[in-house]
């Protein structure tokens, strides 16, 4: 067995690899040899190491061009026939820009593979970190893992892990607490950490858009001063669970926590009663702990609406040829007539969908139109893909990340992306869960 078995690389950076041989009794060990068309592909040393033994790959200064992949395979010394390969994958450098993975669930189905609520569990935790690590390797560098607040206390979940409770428990906010601590351990292959956003999301007995503050709140109809008390109570102990852990290079491990996903002023009832009487002392207790608050939104992604340039707004003429941002403008214009707090970043759920024009383009008129528009209510012309596809065909998916990259290879404006896994991180129906080829959405070898 080799570690790790993928992993991404840049130029001129050193990896460790380990080769283990079960029932090596006389503990001969491995032979190294690395592999790559065309070269030049790095060196290892040294060539020879004892089972379990680290050996250090160094890769070249000039990495193999994009699409090439570098080979390393561990042969036992005692048995040539066994044998076992690392794949690295060689990508550029673009600082300022990161790529994590909206993660929330280690398989397929999120009802039943969502895991803060079960992380208590030792298979569960085990999977956890062993993915957490896959996606370090592969070149990650944040993890935006959601809550769901769904169910009332001492009432049943169906059998459905997604469904946290509303209050947060105890039981779920230490299961918080450890995952947080196990990502804090984890480094990748290149020396890469990760940090983690959380999101809250708000469904069922939290589902502040059924009903109305005046009738009550949420399946259980909840009076709102019971309905925010919960509110205040869950991100409390989402703010204790997290607050203090910090990575062993002294970084805290948190850094951003999204009160709400997919802002959307005039689209979802109550939001602008839910956020106006909740967000501010959401705000102020986050900002105690040292913790990053924020919301983030949505833009429209579909061709038709992006380049819908004889679009004219009824109400705000700054948004007319602009209305892939229409929502993100109106949503930002209420927290500023409210005095509440912008984020330092705008953040957005991002999805493209191409009738024609390059997902390239698209993405460009996103962010030119919110160039457009947001700064004049206040807001800094930075940005994150919160949310975004993770196509099923590998070919496409590569086209698609591509378009993030290149876009932040060209303006600094865009900082990150993260993208979605399940439920529909394909697309409506397609789930997509573990493993994932995170580099596409990388910079190719320079």
């Amino acid at each position: 067995m080799v570690a790790p078995t993928t992993a991404v690389v840049q130029a001129s950076v050193a990896i460790q690899l380990t080769g283990t041989v079960s029932n090596d009794l006389s503990n001969r060990g491995v032979t190294w040899v690395v592999f790559c068309a065309p070269a030049p592909c790095g060196t290892i040393s040294p060539t020879t190491t004892a089972s379990g033994a680290p050996a250090t790959y160094t890769a070249p200064g000039t990495l193999p061009p994009n699409g090439a992949t570098i080979t390393i395979t561990a042969t036992a010394i005692a048995n040539a026939s066994a044998s076992a390969s690392a794949t690295l994958i060689p990508v550029g450098q673009l600082p300022g820009y990161d790529v994590g993975v909206d993660y929330h669930a280690d398989g397929l189905n999120n009802l039943s593979s969502a895991f803060i609520t079960i992380y208590e569990q030792p298979a569960v935790r085990q999977t956890v970190r062993a993915q957490l690590q896959g996606m370090a390797d592969r070149g990650a560098t944040f993890i935006n893992t959601m809550i769901w607040f769904v169910t009332p206390p001492g009432e049943t979940n169906f059998g459905e892990t997604w469904r946290a409770t509303f209050p947060m428990t105890d039981q779920e906010a230490a299961n918080l607490r450890a995952y947080t601590e196990d990502i804090a351990t984890i480094q990748g292959a290149s020396g890469n950490r990760l940090r983690l956003d959380i999101t809250l999301a708000w469904l069922g007995a939290a589902d502040y858009t059924m009903g109305s503050p005046a009738t009550g709140l949420g399946s259980r109809n909840l009076s709102a001063s019971e309905f925010s008390a919960r509110v205040a109570t869950t991100s409390d102990k989402v703010l204790a669970a997290v607050s203090d852990v910090t990575r062993p290079d002294n970084v805290p491990l948190i850094g951003t926590i999204f009160f709400e996903a997919e802002v959307m002023i005039g689209a979802k009832a109550n939001e602008d009663w839910f956020l106006s009487t909740n967000y501010p002392g959401f705000v102020s207790a986050a900002s105690q702990h040292g913790i990053q608050p924020a919301v983030y939104f949505l833009a429209e992604g579909s061709q038709a609406i992006v380049l819908d340039n004889g679009y004219t707004d009824p109400v705000d003429p700054i948004l007319d040829a602009h209305r892939s941002v229409a929502w993100m403008y109106r949503s930002l214009k209420f927290m500023v007539a409210q005095g509440l707090p912008l984020p330092s970043r705008i953040d957005f759920s991002c999805y493209l969908i191409s009738t024609g024009a390059t997902y390239d383009q698209l993405l460009q008129r996103i962010l030119d139109d919110a160039d457009a528009t947001l700064p004049s209510l206040g807001a800094p012309r930075l940005y994150g893909a919160a949310e975004t596809y993770y196509l099923l065909d590998g070919a496409q998916r590569a086209v698609y990340g591509r378009a993030f990259e290149g876009q932040a290879a060209q303006n600094t404006r865009l900082q990150r992306v993260s993208f979605w896994t399940t439920p529909d991180g394909g697309g409506p129906g397609q789930n997509v869960a573990y493993p994932f080829t995170i580099e596409v959405f990388l910079p190719p070898p320079q």
